[in-house]
């Protein structure tokens, strides 16, 4: 399998799988170089019988059912801030893996649209930023 960005966070399990269930729904407000306002959507959800991905509120004992390996499908909207408006900029899709790994955890990260914008390392940061 082809990894975009393959990390560790010196966290354990799940410290990181609760972060990424606190970040669901959340947003990130902040400005571009250029000067322009915008805000990041986060929304996570995770795979079900290795089949499809189910949003992370839809599984309410989530944490109690998981271990040593999880998969999320997370997804990132940025939306152009304007005074009377919102316009989107791009919508990013990315597969995570994260794997226990004693006290520490392993993150593998594909990004799985196409569309130009937010990367790997971008979510990486968002990820570290939170937990």
């Amino acid at each position: 399998m082809r990894n975009d960005l393959v990390f560790t966070i010196q966290r354990p399990f799940i410290d990181v799988v609760s972060t990424i269930l606190a970040l669901h729904g959340m947003h990130e407000t902040g400005r571009t170089p250029g000067g322009e306002m915008v805000q990041i959507d986060f929304s996570a959800a995770v795979a079900e019988k290795k089949v499809t991905f189910v949003a992370v509120d839809y599984i309410p004992d989530l944490l109690n059912t998981i271990t040593e390996v999880v998969d999320f499908q997370i997804e990132l909207k940025e939306a152009t801030l304007m005074s009377d408006r919102r316009i989107p900029r791009s919508r990013n899709v990315f597969l995570l893996r994260i794997a226990e790994s004693g006290m520490a955890c392993e993150c593998a990260v594909v990004k799985t649209s196409t569309m130009t914008g937010l990367d790997a390392l971008d979510l990486r940061t968002l990820i570290e930023g939170a937990v």
